[in-house]
């Protein structure tokens, strides 16, 4: 079972790197895990995908008014 953190990014990235292990594909160790996490958040920014934080959906990266 995968442990929620903060960090909602964070607990996608263990639950692809568990994806990918599950499939046989990829074994992603624990200490890539962070990396893993740190590159969904460059594509969601890359790609202008707005995020729900706090309640309130924005793009990534952008400021808030």
């Amino acid at each position: 079972m995968i442990a929620q953190t903060d960090d909602p990014i964070r607990d996608v990235a263990e639950q692809v790197a568990d994806s990918l292990s599950h499939r046989g594909y990829a074994f992603v160790e624990d200490d890539k895990v962070e990396p893993l996490a740190a590159t969904l958040r460059a594509f969601l920014q890359a790609a202008g995908i707005p995020l729900n934080v706090a309640g309130e959906a924005e793009p990534v990266g952008s400021a808030a008014i």
